[in-house]
């Protein structure tokens, strides 16, 4: 199993969520992609950091591995007219921390944290010799590091829907748009086939 933590959260949650981030002081934070064109980005503070796809963030806990690395990815000719490449940002303990957010007022995607584990990364080593050696990495650093961020998290929800924490802001969002069926990566105000209220 890879660590992970889905999670409810809107408009103000995620500038909450990022706050923490910070606040905890044990992270560097860097897009997970960078906008078409444009080289990868590092962020010094919460509110720098956007909303929306991206808002997906690579964090690399301090002192616990090799530097992330910008991987340049040229798009096949033809992809877009206007634009060629883009950087994604690599590194094998990396931690993922995704928005999902509202899709219009029928839906609320899972936010999401997760990272490798050092076995899975010992594992793709060798299919994905540029991200270097995994034992380089100090994984419980990353591992505690991802468990106290995930516990932030869990702290500041108001409920539960399963197995997901909910966020002040998403609570007020599921219930105002009347959001009651969970599939997928949500919650969604109409039901798809064969699955009940939540």
């Amino acid at each position: 199993m890879v660590p992970n933590l889905d999670f409810y959260a809107a408009d103000d949650d995620w500038l909450a969520v990022l706050e923490s981030v910070f606040d905890l002081g044990l992270f560097r934070v860097f897009q997970s992609d960078s906008e078409p064109d444009c080289e990868l980005r590092e962020f010094q503070a919460a509110t720098d950091v956007p909303d929306g796809p991206r808002g997906h963030l690579a964090l690399f806990v301090v002192g616990a591995g090799p530097e992330p690395t910008a991987r340049r990815i040229d798009f096949p000719p033809g992809v877009s007219e206007d634009t060629t490449f883009r950087y994604w940002c690599e590194g094998w303990g990396l931690i993922q921390l995704y928005y999902g957010g509202p899709i219009g007022a029928q839906e609320l995607r899972w936010s999401h944290t997760n990272h490798n584990t050092e076995k899975r990364a010992s594992a793709w080593a060798t299919t994905v010799p540029r991200l270097g050696d995994p034992a380089a990495w100090n994984w419980a650093a990353v591992t505690g590091a991802s468990g106290m961020l995930n516990r932030v998290i869990r702290r500041m929800a108001v409920s539960k829907i399963g197995s997901h924490p909910v966020l002040p802001h998403a609570a007020q969002f599921i219930a105002q748009a009347g959001l009651q069926y969970e599939y997928g990566t949500g919650i969604h105000a109409t039901p798809s086939y064969g699955m009940s209220r939540r």
